[in-house]
């Protein structure tokens, strides 16, 4: 071996070189393969992702479903009196249930029933008035107006015949001038006096003029219109439940003075409602008529809701919009919902949860 020969270690030739790259003839099928499962898997994967990107869009579309919170109330009453009285009875409760037209308070004014006494006199004597003018005079009445009459008739013709005798001894020169003079003026009075008893016997007779039964009409409406009024306010010492209801509150204890238009008693209807208030964008989903499902957690019961009505609320609820251009105001709806189904356990206050869509 000479130095310029390199070294020669004890290998054997027919070896494989483990550096060696592999033969092309084998590796060719086996990427193939591969290359041909992913094919298959990205087109089996295709019409998936086709679908999901397509409900993307639709759902990007679909109006977002919100939860509007909506609040159980009732029509408040508050039960007072006109005139000033004293509490004399207290017939319910707080928390009692009355039905309409039930007595709650009874009160008493000794004032209403002096002007109710006094109002019953003057009726009274206004239809003896109008009886009287109905009826005219009595026969007794006429018949001394008669009599009357012909007495002074009487001495009408006695003052004549005196006159007439006065007048021919005047002629004859027995009797002065003055004494002639002092009887024709007799016989004249007594001509004037007989027609008076004549016209008042004749008004007799006729009985009351027109006018005189209108008078007396016209005071018996007055003096009923009186007792009209001392019932009215006779009335307003009871106090009646108008409405069917639970008893809220009661004012006032018993022999108390209870003041003009002050509450003595406070009533909460049986009829309950759901106050909701919901945006322009919001106002789509719902309409006059239509049924909604509400969620009432205290009772955690869903019950179908009926829409009652629905009304704009004050400017003070209108939300504006953020945007600075293409904005609009929107405005804010208050809407009523009434139960379809009974509800007894369905107290004011309450929260119901309803889920309304939101337009785009």
């Amino acid at each position: 071996m000479t130095d310029n020969q390199p070294p020669h270690d004890d290998v054997n030739d027919d070896a494989p070189v483990l550096n060696a790259e592999p033969k092309t003839t084998e590796t060719v099928p086996k990427n193939s393969a591969t290359d041909n499962k992913k094919k298959h898997l990205l087109l089996a994967l295709l019409p998936i992702l086709l679908l999901l990107i397509a409900f993307g869009l639709w759902k990007s579309y679909q109006p977002n479903e919100i939860e509007l919170q909506g609040r159980v109330e009732a029509e408040t009453v508050q039960l007072a009196t006109k005139l000033p009285s004293r509490i004399d009875e207290i017939l319910v409760q707080e928390g009692d249930n009355v039905q309409k037209g039930q007595l709650l308070v009874r009160l008493k004014s000794p004032e209403v029933e002096a002007k109710k006494q006094q109002a019953l006199a003057t009726l009274q004597s206004a239809l003896a008035l109008q009886s009287t003018a109905e009826r005219g005079s009595q026969d007794e009445n006429t018949a001394s107006l008669y009599a009357n009459w012909q007495a002074l008739k009487a001495q009408e013709n006695l003052a004549k015949v005196s006159y007439q005798r006065a007048a021919n001894l005047f002629k004859e020169g027995v009797i002065s001038k003055q004494r002639r003079d002092e009887l024709y003026a007799a016989s004249q009075s007594a001509a004037q006096m007989t027609e008076a008893a004549y016209q008042q016997y004749q008004r007799a007779q006729r009985g009351s003029t027109p006018q005189q039964k209108s008078s007396a009409d016209a005071q018996v409406e007055i003096a009923q219109a009186a007792v009209n009024e001392a019932n009215a306010l006779e009335a307003e010492t009871v106090l009646m439940a108008p409405i069917d209801g639970t008893v809220s509150k009661t004012y006032g204890n018993i022999t108390e003075l209870v003041a003009t238009a002050v509450p003595v008693v406070s009533l909460i209807s049986s009829e309950r409602w759901v106050s909701l208030n919901i945006r322009e964008d919001q106002y789509s989903s719902l309409k006059q008529g239509s049924s909604l499902q509400g969620f009432i957690p205290a009772l955690n019961q869903t019950v179908a809701f009926k829409v009652k009505s629905i009304s704009a609320e004050g400017e003070f609820a209108t939300i504006k919009t953020t945007r600075q251009t293409g904005g609009y105001d929107v405005r804010s709806f208050k809407v009523q919902l009434v139960p379809q189904t009974e509800l007894p356990d369905l107290k004011v206050g309450m929260s119901v949860l309803f889920k309304l869509k939101e337009s785009k």
